[in-house]
């Protein structure tokens, strides 16, 4: 019989830095795509499609990268057809005003369907793609013992992202950009009273919330690994949406939240190795379930924009 009360804190103290340095790279797809969601659903508009998005960027930055031989190509095609499908979310729900969540939906079931499609005209191939070339990681810290544990490897795309977190947050708060976007969330008719178009501010908003999902996908099949799985996203996108309510739709808390569920998924993949009598498929729920005992936790004042998921 497993003795688990003494086993898990074992592997929690003698795998801190490791399961910090995983929870750093499995949680960074899923935080592209929780400030994504935090642009779109800041002004109003609701993206249940974060995962159709992801799935679509990792396709098409594994496409380009194998067609093209640079990874580089592939990151810029990922980020293109996450916004393409972000705009699409976004002209189904703003000028044809559909159902936000039906939209959604129909952008997840229509990426995972035309990605296996064309996994298999492009590549030949059912279920994984040839590798592909990868976006290169940095090594200059390679050689520094502290950092070299907790952050190598990390690509230019983490750095990236990184940076886009403290991006996030001035946007939001410190500019007139920010200001009105989420006035859009909140009541769009001060917005347009104000002689501005929330419409286009919404527009917009979606649109770099399918870039950033899009580059989610990129960092998932270029970086992680070097090539696609059908429906390799495997949910990260209902997880970022979930990390966003968490966090009260506040980039900074949310980027926190990502970093938990990733270590909850590094610790699953430790204790699948530590029992595995245990079928795997308990260890992948496990951010799953983290996601739902926070959500239950989360405290009742956190409210969402008052305008969500209206046009």
């Amino acid at each position: 019989m497993y003795e688990w009360t003494a086993i898990i804190p074992m592997i929690l103290l003698h795998e801190l830095p490791m399961l910090v340095h995983a929870g750093v790279l499995k949680g960074a797809p899923l935080l592209w795509a929780t400030l994504g969601g935090a642009f779109s659903e800041r002004s109003g508009i609701i993206n249940i499609g974060l995962e159709g998005m992801m799935l679509a960027g990792a396709f098409a930055a594994v496409a380009a990268s194998g067609l093209s031989g640079n990874p580089w190509a592939g990151l810029m095609a990922g980020a293109v057809c996450g916004g393409l499908f972000g705009l699409v979310h976004a002209l189904v729900c703003i000028r044809w005003k559909a159902d936000q969540i039906v939209s959604g939906m129909g952008i997840n079931l229509f990426s995972l369907g035309i990605t296996g499609f064309l996994l298999f005209q492009i590549f030949k191939a059912r279920g994984n793609s040839p590798e592909v070339p990868k976006i290169p990681t940095i090594q200059g810290w390679s050689d520094i013992p502290i950092l070299s544990d907790l952050f190598f490897p990390l690509s230019p795309l983490h750095i990236l992202l990184f940076l886009m977190i403290g991006f996030t947050i001035f946007v939001f708060y410190q500019t007139a950009f920010g200001l009105r976007l989420r006035a859009c969330g909140e009541d769009p008719r001060v917005v347009k009273a104000a002689g501005v178009r929330a419409s286009l501010y919404r527009y917009g908003a979606v649109g770099i919330s399918g870039v950033m999902a899009g580059l989610g996908g990129v960092q998932l099949a270029l970086c992680d690994v070097s090539q696609f799985s059908q429906g390799m996203t495997n949910g990260r996108g209902f997880v970022a949406l979930a990390a966003l309510i968490c966090s009260g739709w506040r980039p900074g808390r949310a980027a926190l939240i990502c970093f938990l569920f990733g270590c909850a998924e590094a610790l699953g993949e430790r204790l699948q190795g530590a029992f595995p009598l245990l079928p795997s498929r308990a260890y992948l729920a496990l951010p799953f379930v983290l996601a739902l005992i926070v959500l239950s936790l989360r405290k009742t004042q956190s409210r969402p924009p008052r305008a969500l998921g209206k046009v």
